[in-house]
């Protein structure tokens, strides 16, 4: 009986093997082979721990070429059986017999690698890839396949641009902007609207690889400044400046972004109106600075700190601010005037002025200002002296007033730590 039992063991065990021997190549594709080792065994080379021995499998895999890509393809939709799963469960759990079984995801992984190193040899298999795109697991090395096959695959991708899966529509974007054909611009423009936010950043950021359209893209992108999203408001802006002098026409609306309730969108289109001219964006900011709005008031004296050493022309302007009626003003003038670090004859009396300021955030902030003019600010330390000792309590603003005092006047900042 257990001679009969074991037999009826071995049939089963062997014929799940041949089960799986036959599921593993359905489509009847031919395996192609160069030196005497089929495709699968130069594929399994790829993950071994030699550097050459991973150089020698990519190279057969380059030399068995186009014929490569049926089977490539066939393996890119491996689907294991329930039956095939569980077996293969089996026999891992066993320690008699090393099988070398590939779930599906392997078999998958191993086709796109197969395809990522043909490259250009690997057109046969654009279809297969684009179809890929929609998926969340392989649609990202789907689509740097698409880019390494080079060009040919431009057609596909701006097909997938329309896909009603959002997921495809944004690998495609990002592989149109890598491959750069000038010829994709106009897909990726009527894109701009997508409903999906990620979706139009992935388009922007496409879009940054074709200066040389600016004329059409400048003012598609400018209608795009309004989008309800803050990430797509910045990642437009910032391309907008990318562009420099060719986006003028986004100035007046990038202008009106400064003054936000976003403080990133803020920053990103005062850096692009820096980029697209420098000048007119400080003439602009220091006669906003005397607006009656204090909401521009405010959001200027923010912005005039990315101008840094650029922005002297602004100074004046600044400490005329630090007597603003408006605390929020006179603390982003002197972060501001810290930042540009120019005339410190014109800035430092007026900063030092603002350390019997009401306020103990503007008095603060203007004492860790007032370091970034060293020595040059020596007669405020005696005020900055006991701004320290009334932030005792606090830590972390004590450590910034301290390291103030240090690069103005290292021995009193000494002599005080000594305490």
């Amino acid at each position: 009986m257990k001679k009969l039992w074991l037999a009826v063991g071995l049939i089963a065990f062997l014929s799940g093997l041949i089960v799986i021997a036959l599921v593993a190549n359905p489509g009847g594709t031919r395996e192609p082979e160069y030196h005497g080792r089929r495709l699968t065994r130069w594929l399994d080379d790829l993950d071994e721990p030699s550097a050459l021995t991973q150089t020698n499998a990519a190279l057969a895999i380059r030399q068995i070429g186009t014929n490569a890509v049926p089977f490539l393809v066939q393996m890119l939709y491996t689907k294991d059986s329930h039956f095939k799963r569980r077996y293969m469960d089996l026999l891992g759990r066993q320690h008699w017999i090393d099988f070398h079984f590939h779930y599906d995801f392997d078999v998958r992984a191993r086709g796109m690698q197969g395809l990522i190193i043909l490259g250009p040899d690997a057109k046969g298999a654009i279809p297969a890839l684009a179809s890929l795109l929609s998926n969340l697991a392989d649609g990202n090395t789907a689509a740097f396949a698409l880019i390494l096959i080079g060009p040919s695959s431009v057609p596909a991708l701006e097909i997938a641009l329309t896909n009603s899966n959002e997921h495809a529509r944004y690998e495609a974007a990002q592989a149109l902007g890598a491959l750069g054909e000038p010829s994709s611009v106009s897909n990726l423009l009527m894109v701009l609207k997508d409903p999906d936010w990620m979706t139009r950043i992935s388009v922007v950021m496409a879009l940054e690889r074709f200066p040389k359209q600016a004329n059409v893209i400048v003012p598609a992108l400018t209608n795009c400044l309004d989008d309800p999203n803050y990430e797509v408001q910045g990642n437009v802006a910032r391309l907008l400046g990318s562009f420099g002098p060719d986006a003028m026409a986004a100035f007046p609306k990038l202008l009106e972004m400064v003054v936000g309730t976003n403080y990133q969108v803020s920053e990103a289109a005062t850096l692009a109106l820096m980029e697209i001219d420098f000048d007119r964006t400080v003439a602009t900011f220091t006669n906003n600075l005397k607006s009656p709005d204090v909401n521009v008031r405010r959001s200027t004296a923010w912005a005039a700190r990315y101008f840094q050493s650029e922005g002297e022309p602004a100074v004046p302007f600044l400490v005329k601010c630090l007597k603003d009626s408006d605390t929020k003003v006179r603390e982003y003038a002197a972060v501001a005037l810290r930042e540009i670090a120019a005339d410190p004859d014109l800035v430092v009396p007026g900063l030092i002025a603002n350390l019997d300021d009401p306020d103990p955030e503007v008095r603060d902030v203007t004492a860790i200002a007032l370091g970034g003019f060293g020595a040059r600010a020596k007669p405020a330390v005696p005020q900055i002296l006991k701004i320290i000792e009334e932030n005792k309590g606090d830590e972390l603003r004590a450590e910034g007033l301290y390291n103030a005092l240090r690069d103005i006047d290292p021995q009193a900042a000494a002599k005080l730590n000594g305490k």
